[in-house]
């Protein structure tokens, strides 16, 4: 898939190799460059590669075109299916708490007018691990950051050859806050105010936040920065610092917010009023359970689904269940799940069916027999899903290292934002280890495509 990109990336890591020295100057210029501009996770920088990733334009437009279709799928499966609250506890696993908020109504039509499908390149194509259906983070820090790349002396010299295009996440998010405020939530503010909603101690996104402020103010949009215990609610209206809100941005996923439930009442008192347009709405959980692949990878389910939705998914998702005591169905195989697991570790991954930043995930070729006979303890108890493991590509990043420039064999975790029915840039995660999310050490990195690469099979 990615050989058409060969030619670029050898050209990049030949312009390092050119003058080491220069390459070390830029590199501390990228690292102070994100301090600066607070493109930083906590108090680090989010990237420590010169080289930033690449598509092709038609690895784009695959991408693009996949990502249509199996949300599609996600949509008809739920308006199907969802229904059933007895599905929704067992099968995909929403707390009753969940489902009491997710029933609330609200003039929000989409079940997550923000959300990203988080994927691992493989060697031909790529693979759908989660769906981040709640409040995807990083949208805001790869705009930042293509800016910081597009200053860079080498990246100039790499675009005389190799031209370029980068697709903004935050743009197109913002694009999207707008349209469904005005078009779906009926709001009638020309310059809708914004709040950024999230707990604010010893949180180490809170940089993204200020830079997403930033820009939205830039554009002529009032934005406040606020802890959700410090919202107040009059007369149905979300106020922050005294400030009326036209569209509450929920960075509060509803597991935090269930910890300090009982100090945020005007939170809740607010989304029930409906005059703050709240994006995401409590009805994002529905999508955002690791457990909605098991869905999408179940013929119980996928029958629903058209030819083209179906083929998407055979290509593009893993087999997923939630585990527990069961008989289902594996390639054909009728199985018993927990003895298949138990004797199957090295294709599998366990992990939780409500996490992020790879806490809780049990990879299986990674584990020793009693560390995954835990992990399906710990898993059936808790709710896990477990998940075939997926072949994951290793491409080299020429990177400097306590031996010197050396090229890392790392993973890509690419990660396409969806705003609506559309597709909307991607953030991209490398590192040298299995796991690639921020949290557990992976680097984050902008998504350059390519131009004029429309090759056929790329």
């Amino acid at each position: 898939m990615r050989q058409h990109l060969q030619p670029a990336i050898d050209h990049y890591h030949a312009l390092i190799e050119r003058d080491l020295t220069a390459a070390e100057n830029q590199l501390e210029q990228l690292r102070m460059q994100q301090h600066e501009r607070r493109a930083l996770f906590g108090g680090r920088p989010m990237a420590n590669s010169l080289r930033p990733t690449f598509l092709t334009e038609a690895m784009y437009a695959d991408v693009q075109d996949t990502v249509y279709l199996i949300r599609q799928a996600i949509l008809r499966i739920a308006s199907t299916f969802f229904n059933d609250e007895t599905l929704l506890r067992e099968e995909l696993g929403m707390e009753p708490w969940e489902i009491e908020l997710a029933a609330l109504p609200t003039r929000v039509i989409h079940l997550a007018a923000n959300a990203r499908l988080d994927a691992f390149l493989t060697e031909r194509s790529f693979k759908f691990v989660e769906f981040n259906g709640e409040s995807p983070a990083g949208m805001a820090y790869v705009n930042e950051l293509a800016k910081i790349y597009r200053d860079l002396p080498i990246f100039q010299a790499f675009t005389e050859q190799f031209p370029v295009r980068f697709v903004s996440p935050l743009q197109h998010s913002v694009q999207a806050f707008l349209r469904i405020y005005h078009d779906e939530f009926d709001g009638d503010k020309l310059q809708p105010t914004f709040a950024i909603v999230d707990r604010l101690e010893d949180v180490p996104t809170t940089h993204e936040f200020d830079l997403i402020k930033t820009y939205l103010q830039r554009l002529g949009y009032g934005c406040v920065v606020v802890d959700p215990r410090e919202l107040d609610c009059r007369d149905g209206w979300i106020y922050a610092n005294g400030t009326k809100i036209d569209i509450l941005y929920r960075r509060l996923l509803m597991n935090e917010f269930y910890e300090i439930r009982d100090d945020c009442q005007p939170y809740v008192e607010g989304y029930r009023a409906q005059k703050t347009c709240y994006l995401n709405t409590f009805r994002s959980k529905l999508v955002h359970k690791k457990a909605i692949f098991s869905f999408l990878t179940d013929e119980q389910y996928t029958k629903v689904l058209d030819a083209p939705q179906r083929q998407a998914i055979q290509r593009h998702i893993p087999w997923t269940r939630r585990l527990r005591p069961r008989t289902t169905e594996f390639r054909g195989l009728t199985i018993d799940l927990l003895d298949f697991a138990l004797q199957n570790q090295r294709y599998f991954v366990i992990k939780p069916n409500d996490a992020y930043g790879g806490s809780g995930v049990t990879l299986g070729f990674a584990s020793t027999p009693s560390e995954w006979d835990a992990a399906i303890e710990e898993g059936v108890a808790a709710g896990h899903v477990i998940q075939e493991t997926v072949d994951i590509h290793r491409e080299p990043f020429l990177m400097q290292t306590d031996r010197g420039w050396k090229k890392v064999p790392s993973i890509i975790d690419l990660d396409p934002y969806i705003n609506g029915p559309l597709m909307g840039g991607c953030l991209t995660r490398i590192s040298g280890s299995d796991l690639a999310n921020v949290t557990a050490g992976g680097g984050t990195l902008p998504m350059f495509i390519l131009r004029n690469t429309y090759h056929a099979n790329s």
